[in-house]
């Protein structure tokens, strides 16, 4: 071969390799282009949203919801929340939850919005008010008319004065403006009412079964009766009344009102004292709760009222003696099963009141009571014969044979005294094999006291109970030095207790922290 049939031959290898490493770098260029769109998708993505934000929208409205009614009566709320981000206003602006409770004021145009947004759902209406203003009364017509057009769609009601009257207006009880707009109209779907303001049994007429047929709840914070009642409302589920001081009130009209029939909880506050009741007059087939808060006459009521089917008794700052309150009641109380009690006399409840109380309520299983109150309930046997000659009912306690669990909130020093509580818990254990639960929530002693009911208490563990603190710290249950020989079968504790201290204490223990 030639010089010059040599030279192409190189020549075509040359333009050949070149066409390789043109295809080459044609390859590389695209590998590059495609490794970049993928950097940038992902470095896109890795800009991730705060958690608030990663939540499902239905999680999101629960936790929005839930702020804007505890702060319910804060009307700004939704517009606070609405302005933290885009996704928080167009959650609120399109939930009609949101919407759905209306404050009933001058501002017609506001409560139209609501109405709007509320996209037909049920509503719970608000009316604040002065109790006796005339002029202010005045000023909710607009917004009155407007939501009383939408009356088919009311679920709740709540009626509250927030200004107090001025002097020299004309007196105008904000109820009685409210009742007599509302007589003429139809609830269909109320099923809640709570009215806070001086309320008379003439101004509720718009409660009756022919306008509120699916009425449940109803309290009224204000009550006096001072017409003759119109026709009753609907069978009401709970009620609750407060009697207003000083009222004129007489031979209880208010269950003419209040039908009994269907009534499952039932609570009263306030001065009960110018009512008339007849002995076994008031009949709950059907009541579950009863809640008496600061009733100053309650022996009448307990004897007027009839309810075979009492789970639940809680009493509340009671201002009478257990010993006048329950005195011959044992067998209207035999159903109750859980019983709260608390005095505010001021004094410790004698022994007598202590066999009283324990024989109104023989089939209880919880109680809870406030344990200075209660300095013979774990009297000795030699001091109290009065109990009968059963050698099984030795303590007032013993009669309550199915009690399971006993909550103290405090203890009382007169316990210390020959380790009462110990003493009855042996005698319990040996008659039923079933643990008590017991638990006593904090209290305020000194250092001596708190030393003194920490060793009576943690003895009381000994195989006889499960013992629950609540509320308590290593000031106010030092452990004693030998504590750790205490054999003890369950302890249970809570976050405020010491539990560096208590795990060194109870070696071998079985212990849940709660």
């Amino acid at each position: 071969m030639d010089e010059l049939a040599q030279a192409r031959v190189a020549l075509t290898l040359l333009e050949e390799e070149a066409r390789k490493l043109l295809a080459r770098l044609r390859d590389v260029r695209a590998a590059i282009a495609t490794q970049r769109t993928k950097i940038d998708a992902l470095s896109r993505s890795s800009v991730r949203p705060s958690i608030i934000n990663r939540l499902p929208t239905e999680i999101l409205v629960l936790i929005l919801d839930l702020d804007v009614h505890t702060h319910r009566h804060r009307k700004p709320q939704k517009q606070t929340l609405a302005s933290v981000c885009r996704r928080w206003r167009d959650v609120i602006l399109q939930t009609p939850c949101f919407w759905s409770t209306i404050y009933v004021t001058s501002d017609a145009p506001w409560i139209n919005t609501h109405l709007e947004r509320s996209r037909g759902a049920l509503l719970d209406i608000v009316i604040e008010g002065s109790p006796s203003s005339p002029s202010e009364h005045l000023a909710l017509i607009p917004g009155l008319d407007t939501v009383m057009a939408c009356a088919h769609r009311w679920h709740s009601l709540l009626v509250t004065n927030i200004n107090s009257f001025s002097d020299g207006e004309r007196e105008e009880d904000l109820m009685e403006f409210i009742g007599d707009r509302f007589k003429h109209l139809h609830f269909p779907s109320l099923k809640s009412v709570a009215i806070a303001s001086t309320c008379d049994i003439g101004d509720l007429e718009f409660l009756s079964i022919a306008h509120a047929p699916a009425l449940e709840h109803l309290e009224l914070e204000e009550f006096m009766t001072l017409q003759d009642s119109p026709s009753p409302v609907a069978m009401l589920k709970a009620l609750r009344l407060h009697f207003e001081a000083g009222r004129c009130v007489e031979h209880l009209p208010c269950w003419r009102l209040v039908p009994t029939q269907a009534l499952t909880k039932l609570s009263l506050s306030g001065d009960s004292e110018p009512f008339s009741y007849h002995p076994n007059s008031l009949y709950f087939p059907y009541l579950v709760l009863l809640e008496m808060e600061r009733v100053n006459n309650i022996r009448p009521i307990l004897d007027a009222i009839v309810a075979p089917n009492l789970k639940e008794v809680n009493c509340f700052e009671c201002l009478d003696s257990p010993s006048v309150t329950l005195s011959g009641s044992r067998s209207k109380f035999a159903s109750v099963r859980q019983l709260s009690f608390s005095s505010s006399m001021g004094t410790e409840l004698r022994y007598g009141n202590v066999v009283r109380f324990c024989e109104a309520f023989p089939g209880v299983h919880h109680v809870e009571l406030d344990g200075g109150d209660w300095p013979y309930l774990f009297e000795p046997p030699s001091s109290q014969p009065e109990l009968g000659r059963n050698s099984d009912i030795r303590y007032p306690m013993d009669l309550w044979t199915e009690l399971k669990s006993l909550t103290f909130n405090g203890l009382h020093s007169e316990w210390l005294k020959n380790h009462q509580p110990m003493a009855w818990l042996v005698h319990r254990r040996a008659l039923s094999p079933q643990q008590l639960h017991v638990k006593v929530n904090g209290f305020n002693a000194s250092a001596e006291e708190s030393y003194q009911r920490s060793i009576s208490a943690y003895e009381s563990l000994k195989e006889n109970c499960i013992l629950e603190l609540d509320g308590l710290s290593s000031v106010d249950f030092p452990l004693p030095e030998d504590f750790s020989s205490i054999e003890v079968s369950s302890f249970h504790i809570t976050s405020s207790c010491n539990s560096t201290c208590l795990d060194l204490a109870f070696t071998g223990a079985s212990k849940t922290s709660v």
